[in-house]
């Protein structure tokens, strides 16, 4: 496989000799990759070419490579190295083989949903983000295809791109406006309106990606991108308990609360989320989560 980069052969990136690749993007492709001198696998990030002689582009490539090496947190995808001065910038990441939890409700003949272990996963998922707020971060991307889990329910949360620091005093008063950004179908309601953004943004993506987990599907669907934001924005929505009669009341109501429309509405913090869903079966037919073992290892 081929790829094009500032190496000398076509199937390297600098001292890393391609795997196979992982995830072609629109700015930026992702690929496994090996390191002869030491045999290990690792994962690489790679500016495209067509986006690689825009300065604004090379900005936003770094502020991702600088944040993942500095947020340390077993759940978190760690950079381990970025390469700037190059044609092609490209950063160093941890090799974890996984899927994303997007597979299993899209494709769930081919990725079953790893039922056994979702607790798991939820929990690590949420310690991440967490861990993200108490240094000051908000990821602003929280939905499934960022949340990476392999065959034990180990977990990483991945993508860094667009996390933004809360906005106060006179930058909050006379900044720019924050851009719509995010993935439209966990959008907060506030994230749509472009208001400033808060930890609570986050809950309510999670809140949605938990709904969606376990009901295989999100609690709103729409025709259009403008229909399916005024959703997030007006409409209320359904109990989990309607696509899934074996969800807990206990998990029904913690997830709608975290996908209250108005912040103050919400789960206050991932702190908080996690105290109470640590005794909350997902479904009826779940184990006791407090017989898992690593129930407080991550948070």
């Amino acid at each position: 496989m081929a790829t094009t980069s500032n190496a000398a052969s076509e199937d390297r990136i600098g001292e890393y000799r391609i795997v196979r690749l992982i995830h072609a993007g629109v700015t930026a492709a992702v690929v496994e990759v090996g390191q002869e001198s030491t045999q290990r696998r690792y994962v690489v990030k790679q500016l495209l070419e067509s986006r690689a002689g825009d300065p604004a582009e090379r900005k936003a490539f770094a502020f991702e490579a600088k944040l993942g090496m500095e947020l340390r947190h077993p759940n978190l995808i760690h950079v381990i190295e970025f390469f700037k001065d190059c044609d092609q910038p490209y950063f160093v990441m941890d090799y974890f083989p996984s899927f994303h939890l997007k597979l299993p409700i899209a494709r769930p003949t081919v990725y079953p949903m790893p039922k056994a272990h979702l607790h798991r996963i939820i929990r690590q998922a949420a310690s991440a983000l967490a861990y993200m707020h108490d240094q000051g971060w908000i990821h602003r991307d929280v939905k499934p295809e960022n949340i990476l889990a392999n065959q034990s329910g180990e977990t990483r949360v991945i993508d860094y791109t667009i996390a933004m620091r809360p906005r106060s005093g006179l930058s909050k008063l006379f900044g720019v406006k924050v851009p719509r950004q995010g993935t439209s179908s966990y959008m907060a309601p506030e994230q749509i309106r472009c208001e400033d953004p808060a930890p609570t943004a986050d809950i309510y993506s999670f809140g949605v990606t938990c709904y969606e987990l376990i009901c295989g599907r999100p609690p709103f669907r729409a025709g259009s991108q403008q229909e399916l934001l005024s959703k997030h924005m007006r409409e209320r929505p359904a109990p989990l308990s309607t696509h899934n009669p074996l969800v807990t009341p206990g998990f029904n109501d913690l997830v709608m609360t975290m996908i209250q429309k108005k912040p103050e509405d919400r789960i206050a913090s991932f702190h908080d989320f996690l105290r109470r869903f640590r005794s909350i079966r997902i479904c009826q037919d779940d184990p006791d989560p407090a017989a898992d073992n690593d129930v407080r290892s991550f948070s």
